[in-house]
């Protein structure tokens, strides 16, 4: 059959279609097959990463937080969805004080190159990495592949520095059949770099999920390709709340296993960066990216995002993370359906969060008895700990010249004298003011 007959894009969920056709899924897994077998037998890697985690600090403290970043994608139209100019994205860009902005680039739209462009110079203030998204043409046509990414390289040029080659990799949905297939795809982007874009920093291998199999496989190859930084889309969603494990690990776990794989690897440098990861939202079908139990309603997807921004925070291991995305009505921080922008809890407690913990650095990171995590950093205005649970409810002491707001930074009032109480939703104590300017909540 034809690609287009098999891939599909989905513009409500901004992903490709799951493949339902069952003789489809047979081939593609026959093909694929060796690939497949390739990628367990790294499992015999994984006892020596494990050893290593046991004698590794979890956290690490004395870091300069500047990793909090923002997927903005170029509009697409749908009759269901108010249109939005990339003005209204650079605004609220502008609001939320983000600094680190990921654009797609859609190799299956390259005849449309220009509006991307146009996008990215909307955004020449920020850093900027650049995630460019395969499809089975370019793929199937190494030529063709090469010409392309020339065209976009070439567009990029004194604009942005980093590069995502591939995304989602591991997921057959995506176009890619195996690992070797995509490994051949960054190899054509790595030597296109190297004669003739060295200022370029190209990431890989964009591995969807905690799979550590394919996340191995991925860095431990005999390709003649390396990461100038590993490249992980790690959804935990499926999970629930970042606290709660998979196989034994929870978040901060799980970065450290990705972390480590990727130092001991000779294909990448030592940077980790989380490009993608965000909660689907109940009642938002068709637009939701996924189905099930992984839903969550705004107010609880406000609270994972903290969250895990800072569990990611704390572990010390992430260079950058990159929450999916501005706008989406299924998923993202702001809804646009009908005719209007609506910020939801998320856009809030996101902006907070950006506000009070970038160019920090952390000082402490605990979770005590009673299962309260505490993480304190001093920003530049003075100290900031953030506190929460992952259930039910617990307390932190509160001195009186403490400030006490909640994840969306509205004041929190203490009634318990010298204790405060702590729930699912994050809380910060401040030893300074903090003036909420939520005008739209």
């Amino acid at each position: 059959m034809k690609p287009d007959d098999v891939y599909k894009w989905d513009a409500h969920s901004d992903q490709p279609h799951v493949i339902k056709d069952k003789r489809i899924k047979r081939a593609l897994y026959r093909k694929g097959f060796w690939g497949t077998i390739k990628t367990f037998l790294t499992l015999f890697s994984m006892p020596i990463i494990g050893i290593k985690l046991l004698v590794t600090p979890r956290t690490r403290v004395g870091q300069k937080i500047n990793m909090i970043g923002l997927c903005v994608n170029v509009d697409t139209p749908l009759p269901e969805k108010k249109p939005v100019s990339d003005l209204e994205l650079r605004d609220m860009v502008t609001e939320l004080q983000v600094q680190n902005i990921q654009i797609r680039i859609p190799l299956s739209d390259i005849a449309s190159l220009q509006v991307y462009i146009d996008l990215i110079k909307t955004f020449e203030d920020r850093s900027i990495l650049v995630n460019i998204l395969q499809d089975r043409r370019h793929i199937d046509d190494p030529v063709l592949l090469q010409q392309s990414l020339d065209e976009i390289f070439k567009a990029l040029h004194g604009r942005v520095t980093h590069v995502q080659v591939g995304n989602a990799v591991n997921r057959r949905k995506w176009a890619f059949i195996s690992l070797d297939e995509y490994f051949r795809f960054f190899g054509v982007a790595q030597q296109l770099r190297d004669q003739k874009y060295p200022n370029l920093k190209l990431l890989g291998s964009g591995i969807i999920d905690f799979e550590l199999p394919n996340f191995a496989r991925s860095v431990f190859h005999g390709y003649p390709i390396k990461y100038d930084a590993a490249a992980a889309l790690l959804y935990v969603d499926r999970r629930g709340a970042p606290e709660n494990t998979q196989i034994f690990c929870d978040l901060i776990t799980k970065i450290n296993w990705f972390y480590e794989m990727a130092r001991y690897s000779t294909k990448c440098a030592t940077q980790l960066w989380i490009t993608e990861t965000n909660w689907p939202l109940i009642d938002t079908e068709p637009f939701a990216p996924a189905s099930g139990n992984c839903l969550v309603n705004e107010q609880l997807q406000a609270a994972y995002l903290v969250r895990y921004f800072l569990l990611a925070i704390a572990s010390g291991n992430v260079e950058k993370c990159f929450w999916h995305q501005l706008i989406a009505p299924g998923y993202g921080l702001v809804d646009n359906r009908g005719d209007e922008l609506r910020k939801r809890a998320a856009y809030y407690s996101y902006k907070t969060l950006i506000r009070l913990v970038d160019g920090g650095v952390v000082l402490t990171f605990t979770r005590n008895a009673d299962g309260v995590y505490r993480l304190m950093l001093r920003n530049s205005r003075g100290l900031v700990e953030a506190c929460w649970v992952d259930a039910g409810e617990g307390a932190v002491p509160i001195s009186p010249d403490q400030h006490a707001i909640d994840h969306m930074g509205m004041p929190v009032s203490n009634s318990d004298g010298d204790s405060l109480r702590v729930t699912q939703e994050v809380v910060y104590l401040l030893d300074h003011a903090f003036v909420c300017d939520r005008h739209e909540h």
